[in-house]
């Protein structure tokens, strides 16, 4: 069981889904600041 490479891959998709949910987030605010 290669337990390095399942965390690196949960670390990155958790990552990945992070920082599109931050994009959105950010997106979003400017979004409704601009209106």
């Amino acid at each position: 069981m290669n337990w390095q490479k399942i965390f690196i891959s949960t670390l990155f998709a958790v990552m990945a889904l992070g920082g599109m949910g931050g994009l959105m987030l950010v997106g979003y605010s400017l979004i409704l600041h601009a209106n």
